[in-house]
């Protein structure tokens, strides 16, 4: 079956379970999964029925003509003389993701259907969390892609070459490689640069002994990799070490946990700080264990210590122990799995 029909058929399904007669997205991820129009921005509606997208005129002529090489059938309104609070005030009960809405906004539609529309949780990400064979293959193409790339760029790192020249030669070698786009914009940190987890490329120079951290991903066909190294030009110090071992040890425990059964996204963030607990760097470690990865970087399963995800069959998700030291640097290694 067609994977797209398929989606909404089992989309639907919310629609019988809660009695709501229609249900609107706006969040391009979702579009694209339902439908196959990729980075496209407009409302998406799905009733019992039919399926409309309505969409301003910057993305109409896109979508037309990227719906004849699509095999879902569905129409295409261009927002005008306001179409789409007509649409939906001829529906009794319709619903939007309450995450994809300003209170503005949810103001404004409220006003215009009536005081009709109402809120409920996205559903659809959370079906996005597993995923498809063909999903999986072209995540695991970008994967391939991203570790080529490190591998690429690896003898470069060297002192006198600065973070934004790595930067743009991973830009480079993604798309020479046959990636289509980064996943997201590239992050190459050097020395105290690396103490920060979301450090954007500077024009600092690499220097003898530095620590370089490199996160970055790959795009293909709408899927993405993730995956973060840290470098050391030159000597690794006894302080580097004291931090580096405990996040491999981090990833072995981790992956042997999860061969066990273990799916409880918290448990895991949770075992891995103990493991930080017996070297005195649990502090240091500021964010959550991992995410899901696919249409976009960060979706469903969360791995943090207020998760309630479960890893399940088909989810793939990454595994990224760090700890940053203010003043110094910072390690993360990043890490890719299927399940």
């Amino acid at each position: 079956m067609n994977p797209f029909v398929k989606r909404i058929e089992k989309a639907r399904l919310y629609l019988d379970r809660t009695g709501f007669d229609c249900f609107i997205t706006k969040n391009s991820s979702n579009i694209f999964y339902l439908t196959g129009l990729y980075n496209a921005e407009g409302y998406l509606c799905v009733t019992h029925r039919n399926i409309t997208f309505f969409t301003g005129g910057i993305y109409y002529q896109y979508a037309v003509d990227k719906q004849k090489e699509l095999q879902t059938q569905f129409q295409i309104e261009k927002i005008e003389k306001k179409n789409f609070y007509k649409f939906l005030r001829v529906h009794k009960k319709p619903v939007v993701f309450s995450n994809e809405i300003s209170f503005q906004g949810w103001e404004k539609l409220s006003r215009e259907t009536n005081g009709k529309l109402k809120t409920t949780a996205d559903f659809v990400a959370k079906m996005r969390a597993t995923k498809e064979p063909n999903e999986i293959v072209r995540i695991k193409k970008a994967l391939v892609i991203a570790k080529k790339v490190l591998k690429k760029i690896r003898p470069l790192i060297k002192p006198g070459i600065s973070e934004l020249d790595i930067a743009a030669e991973i830009s480079c070698q993604i798309r020479t490689l046959g990636g289509d786009k980064e996943a997201f914009q590239t992050i190459v940190a050097s020395g105290i640069n690396s103490s920060y987890p979301h450090h954007i490329p500077s024009r600092r120079k690499f220097e003898k002994n530095d620590i370089v951290l490199i996160d970055m991903g790959v795009s293909v066909a709408g899927y993405n990799s993730d995956i973060t190294e840290t470098f050391v030009i030159g000597r690794i110090s006894d302080e580097a070490l004291k931090v580096i071992n405990p996040i491999k040890e981090v990833h072995k425990k981790i992956s042997s946990t999860l061969k066990g059964g273990e799916k409880s996204c918290k448990k895991l963030h949770l075992y891995a700080v103990e493991i930080f607990k017996n070297y005195g760097l649990e502090k240091f470690f500021v964010h959550g264990l991992g995410h899901g990865v696919g249409i976009d970087v960060h979706e469903l399963p969360v791995l943090n210590s207020s998760s309630k995800d479960r890893i399940e069959k088909s989810m793939v998700f990454t595994v990224e122990p760090a700890i940053y030291l203010p003043g110094k640097f910072g390690v993360r290694i990043e890490k890719m799995h299927f399940a």
